[in-house]
C-alpha cells in the first residue's frame, strides 16, 4: 500500500498538467479502494489532528451546499433528476475522507519529500507540450487540461510547490526544483492567463521571507530578483501576454483610451449582475443547481461567474462563502498549528502553494466546481492533513 501511495503521488502531481483529469480519476479510484479496505478492516479510520480538521471542513462545505440545494430545489429545472445530478461532484470531496485513511499509511516525511519532486517533474514534463501549443499551433497553452485557465492554475501550484525542494538535503533536487519553478511559471505565460501570473512571484517572495531570510546574503537576493524580473519580462513579451496585461494597467491608471478585451468586459458585467443577485438572496442564495439558469438570465451561457467568491455567495449566500473559506484555508490552518518539527517548514510551504494558488486564482475564476480544480486541491489538502496527523505508534512512542 505504501508503494502504491507513492506511485499515486507521482502520477497525480507529475501528470496533473499533462494528463488533465488524471487527478480526478486517481482520487475517485483511491476513495473507492480505501472505502472497500475500511469495510474489510484492512485499514483503520484515522480521525485525529490534521485529518479531523480537513474532514470537518469538507463535511461542512458539502453540508452547506446540500442544504441550500434543498432550499432552492425546483426553481429552474423541470426534471428533478437534472437538479440532483448537480450534487454528484460533491461525492469527490466526501471521497477524500476515506482516501486519507489509506494515504496515512505512508510516512509523513516520505509524502512531503516526494510531492515537491513530483510537482517539479510535472512542470518540466508539460513544458514542451505547452510550447508546441503556443508557438506551433498559435493557441493559448492548455496542456492536457482542455482549457487554458485550469492548466494555468495547475502550473501555478506546481511552480510554487517545486520550491519546497530547496529544503531537500540532496542538493541535486535543488536544481530540479528551480527548473520546475521556472517551467511552471513559463507555462502560465504561455497560457496567457493573466489572473494567475502574479502567483509564483508572490509565492517565491513568501518562501524566501519565511524560510531563507537568514540564509541569503543581500547580493544573492538582488541577483535572484533581477533574474526573476528578466525572466518575467522576456516571458511576457515572448508569449504575447503583454497585450492581455496592458488593459489591466489601463484600468488601474484610469486611462481614457482603455480598450477592454471580451473576457475582461464579460467578467466585469457578470460580477456587477452577480452582486445584484446576491443582494436579492443574501441568506439562502440561489442554489448550485440554479446557477447556470441565473447566468442565462444575465445573457451568458457560462456555468460559473468567473469569481469563486461571488459564485459561492450566489449559490449559498453568506453561509456559502463561510463554508468555502473554511475549506479553502483549512490546509493553511493545519500547517500553521502542526507540531514544529523538521516537517513543519515543507508542510507549511506546501500549504502556502496550495492556498495561495486557489485563493488568488479565485479572484478571476472559480475555486471549486471543476473536476481538476477540486481533485488537485483535495490531493494537496490530503497530503498536508495526513502529514500533520501522527500515527498511533508515534503517539505511543512520544508518551513512553
Amino acid at each position: 500500500m505504501n508503494e502504491n501511495n507513492l506511485v499515486a503521488i507521482y502520477l497525480v502531481f507529475g501528470l496533473a498538467a499533462l494528463g488533465g483529469s488524471v487527478v480526478t480519476i486517481l482520487l475517485a479510484v483511491s476513495a473507492v479502494w480505501a472505502t472497500l479496505y475500511l469495510a474489510m478492516g484492512r485499514i483503520a479510520w484515522v480521525s485525529r489532528s490534521g485529518i479531523s480538521v480537513f474532514s470537518l471542513a469538507i463535511l461542512v462545505y458539502v453540508f452547506v451546499n446540500i442544504v441550500f440545494f434543498g432550499l432552492n430545489f425546483g426553481q429552474s429545472f423541470t426534471s428533478p433528476l437534472l437538479e440532483i445530478k448537480k450534487l454528484v461532484p460533491l461525492a469527490l470531496f466526501v471521497g477524500a475522507i476515506p482516501a486519507m485513511a489509506r494515504l496515512s499509511l505512508t510516512p509523513a516525511e516520505v509524502l512531503l519529500r516526494n510531492v515537491p519532486r513530483a510537482a517539479a517533474m510535472g512542470a518540466l514534463v508539460v513544458l514542451p507540450l505547452a510550447v508546441y501549443q503556443a508557438v506551433i499551433l498559435g493557441q493559448r497553452a492548455e496542456g492536457g487540461s482542455g482549457n487554458a485557465i485550469p492548466f494555468a492554475l495547475t502550473c501555478a501550484f506546481l511552480s510554487v510547490a517545486s520550491l519546497i525542494t530547496l529544503l531537500d538535503k540532496d542538493r541535486r533536487f535543488h536544481i530540479l526544483g528551480i527548473c520546475g519553478f521556472f517551467s511552471g511559471y513559463l507555462c502560465i505565460f504561455l497560457s496567457q492567463t493573466k489572473g494567475l501570473m502574479p502567483v509564483p512571484l508572490i509565492g517565491v517572495a513568501l518562501v524566501v521571507a519565511g524560510q531563507f531570510r537568514n540564509r541569503l546574503r543581500i547580493g544573492q537576493v538582488l541577483a535572484a530578483t533581477l533574474l526573476l524580473c528578466a525572466f518575467v519580462v522576456v516571458s511576457v513579451y515572448a508569449s504575447g501576454s503583454h497585450h492581455r496585461l496592458k488593459e489591466i494597467g489601463d484600468l488601474v491608471t484610469g486611462s481614457s483610451n482603455t480598450e477592454l478585451s471580451a473576457s475582461t468586459s464579460i467578467r466585469l458585467d457578470l460580477w456587477e449582475k452577480a452582486l445584484d443577485a446576491i443582494a436579492e438572496e443574501p441568506l439562502t442564495g440561489h442554489g448550485i443547481q440554479n446557477r447556470r439558469a441565473l447566468i442565462g438570465e444575465f445573457g451568458y451561457g457560462y456555468s460559473h461567474l468567473h469569481n469563486g467568491y461571488l459564485t459561492a455567495l450566489v449559490d449559498n449566500g453568506v453561509l456559502g462563502i463561510a463554508a468555502l473559506g473554511l475549506l479553502l484555508f483549512a490546509p493553511l490552518y493545519i500547517a500553521l498549528t502542526a507540531e514544529k518539527n523538521t516537517l513543519y517548514a515543507p508542510r507549511l510551504m506546501l500549504a502556502v502553494a496550495l492556498v495561495l494558488t486557489y485563493s488568488f486564482g479565485g479572484l478571476t475564476n472559480i475555486i471549486f466546481g471543476h473536476d481538476i480544480y477540486d481533485a488537485l486541491f483535495l490531493w494537496g489538502g490530503m497530503v498536508i492533513a495526513v502529514s500533520a496527523t501522527p500515527k498511533a505508534s508515534d503517539d505511543v512512542e512520544g508518551s513512553a
